[in-house]
This record gives C-alpha cells, structure tokens and sequence, in this order.
C-alpha cells in the first residue's frame, strides 16, 4: 500500500462523508479511496461536479461588482433595464424546470444566486434612472420573480411539468433577447458604460462550463440549447468590453460647442480666437495710421454742444 493510500483510506468522516454524497459511493470509490484515475465516467463526473461547485460558488459573487459599481458611480448609463428583466425570467424558469425534475442542485444553483443579484441590478436601475413611480417599479421588479417561484417550487404546484418544458423552450429566444439590447446600446455608443468586464467575462466562461457539466450529469437537450446560446452571446458581449475598452462614450460630437478634444480646443473655440486675433489686427492698424498722420488728428468733439451758464461769451453766440 503506497503512502497516498494511507491517506485516502484514512480520511476523517467531515471530508469523507460529503464526498460520498457529491460523487456517490462508486465513483468515491474509485477516484479517492482506491486512486483509480483511468476510471473514465468517474473522472468526467468528478470534473463535472468540481466545475458545478465552483460555478455556484463563483455564481454568488459575480454580480458584485456590478452592483458596487452601480453605487459607487449613482449611475446605471449603459445598462439595458429590458435585458435585466428578460434574463430575470429566464433565470426563474430555469430554477424551476431543473427543481421539478429533480436534477442536482450544483447543476442549476447559480442561476437562483444570479437571480437574487440580478433583482438588486434591477432595482438599482430603475431608482438611479429616476423613472416615474420607481418606489412601484422596484417593489414589482422584486415580487414577480418571487411569486413565480412560490407558485412553481411549492408541493403539488398547480403548474404543469408539460408547461415548463415549454417555457424553457421559449426561455432560448428569452435569453437571445435578454443579450441583444445590451449588445446594441454597446454598438451605439461604442462603449460599454457602467458594464462590469468581470462579470462579462466569468458569464462567458461560466456557460462554457455549463455545457460540459450538463452534458455529463443530466443531458437535457434543451438545456444544452440554452446554455450554447448564454455562451454565444456573453462571448460577443466580452469581445465588445475588449474592443472599447479604451474608447469614449459617443455622448458628445465635434460639432457640439461643449465637446474637447483630446488633442486641444476644437474649431469652434479656434473661431473665437480667430475672430480676436482680427479685432487686435485693425487696433494696431488704426495706431499706425493715426501716427503717420499727425496733422489729420483732432479732437474728439462731443456729439452735443456743452453749455456754460457762466460764460457770457456762450451767451452772446446765442443772441448772435
């Protein structure tokens, strides 16, 4: 027995119990107790149930920073509210599906977690945007997704299996549209606003590993069709952040009298000092005529004659 076998023989109950109930006593088995790595099915469920604990654990930060960077500026520009709202619903219909078919709760946990900061997101658009009644928005934002929920995970749910598997159907063109609003506001703009890179980019690869985790422990066909397309889709959205990264918002144009280059004033500033310049230029030329003819120059004469009551002589061209 090798030294590596006193150890996996030997694990205290605290790791070797929850172990047996992540990869089940076969694959426990053959992967820790006996080392047995060319064990082909136990190796892929057992990447598969690491990459599904790590996804919703990861699932629980990964709206963070957006959230912190929402409060930090007091501004959501950038962020589409539709696509929000859109990704909410499909999250809720996902939770269901997978917890009326009684998949593993590491196949589908991040997508209650996403959904929870995903509700924050939402209120924090509609209260930093000032939309009319946003004490009313926020209040629905958060309750339909938990209703939704009450009614499809509470025992004999008057919802139907045939009706969630129907809505996740639809939940494919939902989670294209949830995307797609804010792929367009980014093309617009050529910015990515308040958009959070990390959050991008962990979706990105979080969907990547979806894929394979799904595939190995439940092979749903329809999520396996949901899930390519949050890949397709959050991939064009990280090539975006890549591509404007170091670019402006479009908020401001060369012909808006408030736009400043980068590279110094712009032509409507030039035209100010353009017209100065030629305002000192007839100063100077009318100096330089005055003093070339010194015998021209007279007085300044008032446009009205000034009358001294004292000056008897003011009186006399009077009378005259």
């Amino acid at each position: 027995m090798s030294w590596l076998h006193l150890i996996t023989h030997n694990l205290p109950w605290f790791i070797r119990t929850p172990a047996v109930a992540l990869l089940g006593s076969e694959c426990y088995t053959n992967l820790i107790y006996n080392v047995q790595l060319d064990h082909i099915y136990c190796l892929k469920y057992g990447i598969s149930k690491f990459l599904s604990l790590a996804i919703v654990f990861g699932s629980g930060i990964v709206k963070v920073p957006q959230i912190i960077k929402i409060l930090q500026s007091r501004s959501a520009r950038g962020l589409s509210l539709a696509g929000f709202l859109l990704d909410s619903l499909g999250l809720v219909i996902i939770v269901c599906y997978n917890h009326r078919h009684d998949f593993p709760f590491s196949t589908y946990g991040e997508s209650f977690l996403l959904l929870i900061q995903n509700t924050i997101i939402v209120t924090l658009i509609i209260l930093s945007s000032r939309y009319p009644r946003a004490g009313l928005l926020s209040f629905v934002a958060v309750s339909i997704p938990a209703l939704l929920l009450g009614i499809t995970l509470v025992p004999n749910s008057p919802v139907p299996s045939s009706l969630l598997q129907g809505l996740l159907t639809l939940s494919i063109p939902l989670a294209l549209s949830s995307k797609i609003p804010q792929i367009m506001i980014n093309f617009q703009k050529k910015s990515t606003g308040q958009l959070s890179s990390f959050l991008i980019f962990s979706s990105f690869l979080g969907c990547l590993a979806r894929l394979f985790t799904t595939l190995t422990e439940t092979g749903d066909l329809t999520l396996l069709i949901n899930f390519s397309c949050g890949s397709i889709l959050n991939g064009i959205l990280a090539l975006q952040i890549l591509s404007y990264w170091n670019e402006p918002s479009k908020t401001t144009g060369p012909n808006d009298p408030h736009f400043t280059s980068r590279d110094g004033p712009t032509h409507m500033s030039g035209a100010r000092e353009d017209r100065l310049t030629d305002t000192v230029e007839l100063d100077e030329l009318s100096k330089t005529s005055n003093r070339s003819h010194p015998s021209s120059h007279k007085p300044h004469l008032p446009s009205s004659p000034i009358i001294n009551l004292n000056s008897p002589r003011q009186w006399t061209r009077k009378a005259d």
